[in-house]
């Protein structure tokens, strides 16, 4: 062997087999816990070792190229299709098509069908026979290798059609990317294998010229890891997101065991970071557990629900707990799947009830105010005149001599006897009755379903009793106050607020001249 021959060699297949085993290394470093990873870096190492293995041939004579050919080409060939093959279907998640009892082992059949052959010392494919053309030992282009060549190509056809399906099925955009170049990538390698694979070069290029075709596969794969970063199993890729999300996340089972939960859903819920228990049991009480079969029907219902307020009990906190859930509804298969995020917006629940409380209360005696009782007031009026039934009275009153109060005590003692006043309307009002400050010192009320209108002027007797024997008392003064009353009966005539309003303004002032003149004890 001359000089120049061996310069040759190892130009042709030394040189790319060390760039190949270093791309290896670059893939496998990247990021060497992800399968992806592992089976790229696989692929392009194998295409190394075939290289090295022509290298070694054409060392040795021409008798053992057969060997070396059958013993190494062939089945390298054969594990880098079974590798493709598996890295393919997981890039595609074709492999939750396949049986967990098969997978994996499907990929490699061929190649232990090979193995097995060699064992009981069958050629299945590869070539017996070599010539000599020029510095290569040349295998020749008969029958068996064109069959070889073939069944290559068929595989790179599946392979192509795989990635094809993968990339119709998937609305991830990153993924189709990903997908369109590789899908391109082993379009350029089928080319490659038809024209470098079938036409025989003679001694102008080196024997195997398909393997050239592996280098720059193993280019497009490399790039594919360094550019793409690949797509890992989507656990994987949002394991960081999910666990990092300020926002409590869970997916469920229809029996509600719990499949994922991260960890600030965890820290709410306060429950151990290592146990994952039937969420419908760590709710606990009925309330909750009807919270979330309700949740479940509306789910099934509509698939997906925004921004759903539920209040959960939390007895372990002695606490509710209002949240925000957007959930959806998957079908696996024979179970439904369904996926919660929830926001804890209980600071905000309460800081709407004191908006609301505050909007719809008069601060100093937390009475209604006028806005409330009017607007509530005329919504159940206009029900009782489509329902055309009910009785109702509106009492209004206000405190005699409240300004000579205010001008003798001042302000101060004036608002505490505002809030007495109203303590004892709410001590007298039943729970259907509404009571409201409408300013100054003029109080209203709203009587519902009472069962005669002498039942009516009974209550105002009493109401003018509790005032006579309950005066307003600090340690320093003590202040009888009392109430001018007029009242207005719900009747064919006064149907409105405003039409029972000015009625019983009317026989208020009324009252109060009574009052004024002696004319009621």
């Amino acid at each position: 062997m001359t000089l120049s021959q061996m310069t040759i060699y190892i130009a042709v297949y030394i040189l790319p087999a060390l760039y190949l085993f270093g791309m290896a290394c670059v893939v496998i470093s990247q990021q060497p816990n992800r399968l992806e990873n592992r089976l790229v870096a696989a692929i392009v190492f194998i295409y190394g070792l075939l290289f090295l293995e022509e290298f070694f041939r054409h060392l040795l004579p021409i008798s053992y190229s057969a060997a070396i050919s059958k013993l190494f080409l062939g089945n390298l060939g054969l594990l880098v299709v079974g590798i493709t093959f598996h890295l393919y279907t997981y890039l595609t998640f074709f492999r939750e098509s396949v049986k967990k009892s098969v997978y994996v082992y499907l990929f490699y059949v061929p190649f232990f069908i090979v193995v097995i052959a060699l064992l009981f010392d069958v050629n299945l494919i590869s070539n017996t026979e070599f010539v000599s053309e020029g510095i290569w030992y040349v295998p020749v282009f008969n029958l068996q290798y064109y069959v070889t060549i073939t069944i290559g190509n068929v595989f790179i056809a599946c392979m192509f059609f795989i990635l094809v399906a993968g990339y119709l099925k998937t609305s991830i955009a990153h993924q189709k990317s990903l997908l369109r170049f590789l899908m391109i990538s082993t379009a350029v390698v089928f080319m490659l294998n038809i024209v470098l694979g079938y036409t025989n070069f003679g001694e102008n290029v080196p024997p195997y010229t398909y393997i050239y075709e592996g280098l720059i596969f193993s280019i497009f794969l490399s790039i594919s890891v360094l550019r793409y970063g690949l797509l890992p199993d989507i656990s994987k890729r949002y394991e960081t997101l999910f666990n990092l999300s300020p926002i409590a996340i869970m997916t469920v089972s229809s029996s509600w065991d719990i499949l994922e939960i991260n960890e600030y859903a965890k820290q709410q819920l306060r429950l151990h970071p290592k146990t994952t228990p039937n969420f419908m049991q760590f709710v606990q009480t009925k309330n909750n557990q009807n919270l979330l079969r309700k949740l479940t029907f509306d789910l099934q219902e509509n698939e997906i629900i925004h921004d759903y307020r539920m209040t959960f009990e939390m007895p372990q906190r002695r606490r509710v707990m209002h949240v925000a859930i957007d959930a959806s509804v998957v079908q696996m298969k024979e179970d439904k799947i369904y996926y919660f995020m929830w926001r804890d917006v209980s600071e905000e629940v309460e800081k709407e009830k004191v908006i609301m409380h505050l909007a719809y209360h008069d601060t100093l005696t937390e009475l209604h105010n006028r806005t409330y009782f009017v607007m509530k007031v005329r919504h159940i009026l206009a029900e009782m005149v489509r329902n055309e039934n009910g009785n109702a009275a509106i009492v209004l009153l206000d405190l005699n001599n409240f300004k000579e109060i205010n001008d003798a005590y001042g302000h101060a003692v004036g608002d505490e006897v505002l809030r007495h006043a109203a303590n004892l309307l709410k001590k007298l009002a039943r729970k259907s009755d509404l009571v409201a400050r409408l300013g100054g010192d003029e109080f209203i009320l709203f009587l519902p379903d009472y069962e005669t209108d002498a039942s009516v002027y009974e209550w105002t007797t009493r109401l003018r009793s509790m005032f006579a024997t309950s005066s307003y008392e600090n340690p320093a003064i003590s202040v009888r106050v009392e109430p001018s009353i007029g009242i207005a009966f719900y009747s064919e005539d006064l149907r409105t607020f405003e039409e029972l309003y000015h009625v019983a303004d009317l026989n208020m002032y009324a009252d109060k001249e009574c009052i004024k003149n002696g004319l009621r004890s």
